[in-house]
């Protein structure tokens, strides 16, 4: 039976905010916006989101959903495609975040962002949520700028910053794993970084912690999603292939690394491990659930 709360998801076709969706739906009256071709999930209602810059638009979008909840992930989560276009990551992670926030301000939701570990400097590694956030690249420049205008506006809101999620997207929004599989059928070389480190989980642990929240009204906090094992994106390329039992030899390790020293984005995610109540994941457990 559904709770009767309205749920609104920004970004509700692309892999993570479907996912979210798909999770969602049973139980809420769920409406994801999309710009592009989407597979639809039952149950969910779909809102154009074409003009996401534009605080009319965002307006539009409110009066028709009329959200108990908004779920803000819309943009891409590519960090190479976020630094070529500058432009539209400002739009997706920053402007257009903080334009829904003020259009939804009427119907006073709960207002749930999620963020990422690229706000961090990649400095220090296992990154807590009260820990000073320096971000060297426009995607985390962009979602921390988001951060700050949500903390200061919204008085019931959640921010989640995610490692790397793990998970199979749809045919018009594929995942990392996604692309990876494709490239590698397709006997496509892929390069990935070795000196940038993360702490990469499965997807689902997301979903339990925005359920959480909304379930448990939790208000004004910041959490982290993570887990336990710690690798460069090279590396969880490689043990992709190999539990995919794909050709790891088309993986190959970028040369155009950011520095020379190995910069480490792990976070901390023993907040989120209380509130959920559950046992941490290793990557190998994360990927034994694809």
């Amino acid at each position: 039976m559904k709770s009767g709360q309205n749920v609104l998801i920004i970004g509700g076709t692309g892999f993570v905010g479907s996912t979210i969706a798909r999770a969602l739906a049973p139980h809420y009256n769920v409406t994801s916006t999309f710009n592009r071709p989407y597979s639809p999930i039952k149950g969910v209602n779909y809102l154009p989101y074409t003009n996401s810059g534009e605080v009319d638009h965002c307006k539009m979008v409110v009066i028709r959903a009329e959200p108990n909840v908004v779920i803000y992930c819309g943009g891409s989560n590519d960090w190479v495609y976020c630094e070529q276009n500058l432009k539209m990551t400002q739009i997706a992670h920053s402007a257009s975040a903080s334009n829904m926030l003020s259009a939804a301000d009427v119907f006073k939701p709960k207002y749930i962002y999620i963020s990422s570990d690229a706000i961090f400097s990649g400095a220090d590694g296992n990154y807590a949520e009260s820990d000073t956030a320096i971000p060297s690249f426009q995607i985390g420049k962009s979602k921390l700028s988001s951060e700050n205008y949500v903390r200061n506006r919204s008085l019931n809101h959640a921010i989640i910053r995610c490692a790397p999620l793990l998970g199979r997207g749809t045919l018009e929004h594929p995942s990392f794993i996604d692309q990876l599989r494709e490239s590698i059928l397709r006997e496509k070389k892929v390069k990935y970084p070795t000196k940038s480190i993360h702490n990469p989980v499965h997807i689902s642990i997301l979903v339990q912690t925005v359920k959480k929240i909304i379930e448990n009204d939790i208000k004004n906090k910041t959490l982290h999603v993570g887990g336990l094992s710690k690798v460069s994106m090279f590396e969880l390329a490689l043990m992709i292939a190999t539990q995919q039992e794909l050709n790891a030899d088309w993986v190959e390790a970028s040369d155009l690394e950011v520095s020379g020293t190995e910069n480490d984005y792990s976070l901390n995610f023993t907040q989120t491990l209380r509130l959920l109540k559950t046992e941490p994941l290793f990557l190998e457990q994360s990927l034994d659930l694809l």
